[in-house]
């Protein structure tokens, strides 16, 4: 099966850049050292928008010559994960994707094909207005929310 595609709604393209600097400004303030490995993945995920397993993170790194191992990639993921810069999604057979967590508090949910791994990206200000209408039902104080859906995209639809 060839890789599933990701795609950004026009309102989430361009902000990468933001969060990589974001991601480089918190690393120095907590004093880790920008390190070869950290360095490159949040490069990567900067250039790519997030939405990536940790496999793929190594796997273009490599294909971008970068030598980084595996072992560095998750560590860095794990790290940038705990500082609250990458927050991890669970998807399909139990793997998981790490987004960014943008400076400004834009964040977005993904619309998943079953039959071709294809994931967009989108946005939508009428389900952060019903989130808060729950919250506010349930007397609940509501600290995150995931959102995917699943489908089937019109590629597949057409057969």
């Amino acid at each position: 099966m060839a890789e599933p595609r990701r795609e950004q709604g026009p309102e989430l393209s361009g902000l990468g850049g933001e969060w990589a600097q974001e991601a480089r400004s918190e690393l120095a303030a907590r004093g880790y050292r920008a390190g070869e490995a950290r360095t490159a993945v949040i490069e990567l995920l900067g250039a790519e928008g997030g939405c990536l397993e940790a496999e793929d993170v190594a796997d273009r790194l490599r294909e971008r010559g970068r030598s980084v191992g595996t072992a560095s990639v998750y560590r860095a993921l794990a790290l940038l994960s705990d500082l609250g810069l990458l927050h991890k999604v669970a998807v399909a057979d139990g793997a998981a994707r790490f987004e960014l967590v943008l400076p400004g508090g834009e964040h977005h949910h993904h619309i998943v094909c079953d039959a071709c791994g294809r994931t967009v990206a989108f946005s939508d200000q009428g389900l952060e207005r019903a989130m808060h209408a729950i919250s506010e039902r349930t007397s609940f104080q509501i600290e995150a929310h995931d959102v995917t859906l699943h489908g089937i995209c019109e590629g597949c639809q057409e057969g």
